[in-house]
């Protein structure tokens, strides 16, 4: 029984798997509690809570019920995906949508969900375990990730940007030493063959099958949405636009302090210069994921052609913003140099329990690699 002492009175919270009948006050509770920042942002999931949990893998989703007033109150998710570690593929764990009104923060409730999160880790599917935890989530980065005693280890992997790049003006194509070309059904064995070639250089990074392109594992993702590097009729490269506004939203609640400034200043010019404004508080954004980056030896020109392709390809649409995520480690971080970006970073995490000790000291230094548009 935790206690909330601001209402004073006692609230009863039981833990238990999710299922379809909890659909609606998942999305809600994702709805109603946004994430602190500078920018405060909702993450979404309309119209389907569960059907956006499949891009995952299998995923369970973990809720805590307030059985006085019968609702949910909080939520966490955990689901298991081959992906590459150390170079071989295996089922590796993912913890992501930790959320908990705010008058049931502060107890014992936390420590509870870890308990039955332990309960679900003693199936076996997994060893290890990857998490986000927003740079800017200071409470976090206090209490789950401190070590505290009967949670998981977690073990700092350095930043992971993930920031959008502004869609502004149409921009000089980048010269390529290869042919870009968009990607067909024909060629998706040759683009799988190099997402997992290179994502085996990659700690963590996801290990793809061509039935998961062709049977819609990712909802609104196409083989025309790859952008495709060849070398002599060789996929040397791809990079992938997804957009995941149909089932996944992205919500701006309200800026904070010199960002509401800076933001208002910024839309008169973008005004003057007949560019689309930055959302206002209370708008989904309009943007899209640069997914699927995959480029034999990191070369960087196969790289800075693909992301200038798909850039352009978004002037003059409805998109804001491309958003990326790369390690601080990734050489490719460094084309984003060329592009106007709103800055956004995370703590990448890898989080084990005893079972898991070995496997993470035993992880060599590869750079990280997370698809954000699975997170």
């Amino acid at each position: 029984m935790a206690k909330n002492l601001r209402r004073g009175f006692p609230v009863r919270v039981q833990l238990a798997l999710a299922d379809a009948r909890d659909d609606a006050e998942l999305r809600a509770l994702l709805r109603d509690n946004p994430m602190p920042g500078d920018i405060e942002v909702t993450f979404e999931r309309e119209p389907s809570f569960f059907e956006t949990c499949k891009v995952r893998g299998v995923c369970q989703t973990v809720v805590g019920r307030d059985t006085v007033r019968n609702r949910i109150i909080g939520l966490g998710t955990r689901s298991v995906a081959m992906g590459f570690v150390n170079g071989r593929a295996t089922p590796l764990g993912h913890l992501a949508d930790l959320r908990l009104e705010v008058e049931y923060r502060g107890g014992l409730l936390v420590a509870r969900a870890y308990r039955f999160l332990r309960t679900l880790h003693a199936d076996g599917a997994t060893r290890l375990y990857t998490t986000m935890i927003f740079a800017t989530n200071d409470t976090a980065l206090r209490t789950i990730a401190a070590g505290r005693a009967g949670l998981p280890a977690y073990h700092d992997m350095g930043v992971f940007h993930c920031p959008g790049i502004n869609i502004c003006r149409r921009k000089p194509p980048n010269p390529s030493p290869c042919e870009i070309v968009t990607g067909t059904r024909e060629l998706l064995p040759q683009i799988v063959d190099c997402l997992n070639r290179n994502n085996a250089r990659k700690q963590f990074a996801p290990h793809h099958d061509v039935r998961d392109f062709e049977q819609q594992r990712w909802p609104g993702f196409d083989p025309s949405n790859f952008r495709v590097a060849l070398d002599h009729g060789r996929v040397v490269g791809v990079v992938g636009r997804w957009d995941q506004r149909r089932f996944k939203q992205t919500r701006i609640i309200r800026y904070q302090g010199a960002r509401k400034w800076a933001v208002s200043a910024s839309n008169i010019v973008r005004a003057l210069a007949a560019l689309p404004p930055y959302p206002r508080a209370g708008a989904a954004v309009a943007c899209f994921h640069v997914s699927f980056v995959a480029i034999d030896g990191d070369d960087l020109r196969v790289f800075q052609a693909l992301l200038r392709c798909v850039y352009n390809e978004s002037v003059g649409t409805e998109f804001l913003y491309g958003l990326i995520g790369l390690h601080e480690r990734d050489r490719l971080r460094s084309a984003l140099a060329d592009y106007s970006l709103t800055p956004f970073a995370a703590r990448l995490i890898c989080v084990c329990f005893e079972d898991g000790d070995e496997d993470f000291r035993a992880l060599d230094g590869r750079v990280p690699y997370v698809e954000a548009g699975t997170l």
